[in-house]
């Protein structure tokens, strides 16, 4: 990214004195960039952007070998080429980052499209009742007027946030809808011990903390558990990294590869596949569109294969054969992921 910046003669922060013609972008003596700084809006922007992300023409040319050159990218990275592309834990953060805050939104909208839905319905009710009112007071049996008081517009009311539908199970007993609704919001140990005694369960530790938790979940809005439930699920995506990297340096002990370089591949089909996901998400947007986006998931078999046969230099036959095993040991170790992460948010946030 090119920066056209007015050079000061001395160093704003320990006043050196720059040798006219020499190198003047630095300070020899303290390091800091020699420009000044009042410069305009939309410079500080694009320097806030490079300085958190790097976000330079590195950019792009990362995104065209991950996205259409399958497996280059990390060849390239292992290979000493780090200077043009944006490392992998950056791009990891930088990608992730802007997919989940689009899924979150997504989560929004179609809350919002249930809810005109649910109101439109209540309105065609409204709609019908009117019209056997009216066939009902033409017929004499309801007294004029009845459907003037009848609201003009139907409005969706809110679910109630405290109305459990389910129960809650503890070590071998189950809390029903009733038992947990009257559970306050801040019980007190003996409370709980209460609780876990009238169920035949030992006061423990952990058996106070799962009604606590639980009496929290109950309260929270239908938002707040999906916030929690994107947070849990950025933690186990992330926490799946090392163990992808793993199933990779097992199924490929031959090549005697370095831990790291299974990892970068990993860290790099990741970010394609949040890409991939956003791309998803994006067309739903798009009404003559939305149909035809599940259709890009069958890329993620094509990519996975290309990448493995471009990184790992393996025949065509190996590498689907491995790519299968792969496939099916990371779903395993995705929902373990999943599955360990929900828990732990149950238990922390």
């Amino acid at each position: 990214m090119a920066h056209l910046h007015t050079k000061l003669p001395v160093c704003a922060n320990c006043y050196y004195a720059f040798p006219e013609g020499g190198p003047d972008d630095y300070c020899p003596r303290c390091g800091q960039q020699n420009h000044d700084i009042n410069i305009g809006f939309g410079h500080v922007v694009e320097e806030t952007l490079e300085g958190i992300f790097h976000f330079d023409g590195k950019v792009f040319r990362t995104a065209w070998l991950l996205l259409f050159h399958p497996g280059e990218l990390t060849k390239r990275f292992l290979a000493g080429h780090r200077v043009p592309y944006v490392p992998p834990i950056r791009l990891y953060i930088f990608i992730s980052f802007v997919f989940f805050f689009v899924l979150s939104l997504r989560f929004g909208h179609e809350e919002k499209k249930q809810e005109k839905a649910l109101t439109a319905q209540q309105q065609r009710q409204r709609d019908q009742g009117l019209r056997q009112l009216d066939s009902l007071q033409k017929a004499g049996f309801v007294p004029p007027g009845v459907a003037a008081r009848v609201p003009a517009r139907a409005t969706a009311k809110p679910a109630p946030k405290n109305e459990p539908g389910v129960g809650f199970t503890i070590g071998k007993t189950h809390l029903g809808p009733d038992e947990i609704k009257r559970l306050p919001a801040e019980p007190t140990n003996a409370q709980l011990d209460s609780v876990l005694r009238s169920k035949g369960e030992k006061s423990s530790f952990w058996g106070r903390l799962s009604v606590r938790r639980f009496i929290y979940w109950r309260d929270t809005t239908r938002a707040e558990k999906i916030h929690q439930g994107l947070r849990a699920l950025s933690i186990a995506l992330f926490l799946l990294l090392p163990l992808a990297a793993l199933l990779l340096k097992g199924v490929y002990f031959r090549q005697h590869r370095n831990y790291v370089a299974h990892l970068i591949f990993t860290v790099h089909l990741h970010c394609f596949l949040f890409l991939l996901f956003l791309a998803v998400l994006l067309l739903g947007y798009a009404p003559f569109l939305e149909e035809y986006s599940a259709w890009l998931l069958w890329l993620i078999p094509v990519y996975f294969v290309v990448a493995l046969h471009g990184f790992y230099q393996q025949s065509w036959g190996k590498t689907i054969g491995k790519s299968l095993l792969l496939g099916l040991t990371y779903t395993f170790t995705l929902l373990f992921a999943v599955v360990s992460a929900l828990a732990m948010g149950f238990i922390l946030f």
